[in-house]
């Protein structure tokens, strides 16, 4: 696709959402440790940080493969940070 750009997004929606019609996936930026801009909720992923305050909708066409997978406790922090976002 002209103009887009590749990047890593550890894909937070549900695995029941996702199974259905609809076109897209919810997914937390996922950058580079060095790349890491301020942001007290942000999540260490190996060499990797998830940013869950910042979101986006791709389209599940435009995914080309799985990188890797996050664990439970990676998944439960990232969770945690939501809730803080959402005041939950």
């Amino acid at each position: 696709m002209e103009g887009a750009r590749e990047r890593l997004g550890l894909v937070i929606s549900s695995d029941v959402y996702n199974s259905t019609d609809v076109p897209i996936v919810v997914v937390a930026e996922v950058v580079e440790e060095e790349l890491l801009r301020d942001s007290p909720l942000a999540v260490r992923m190996g060499q990797y940080v998830v940013m869950p305050d910042r979101l986006s909708s791709p389209m599940k066409k435009w995914f080309t493969e799985c990188v890797d997978y996050a664990d439970t406790d990676t998944m439960n922090k990232v969770a945690r940070a939501l809730r803080i976002i959402q005041d939950l």
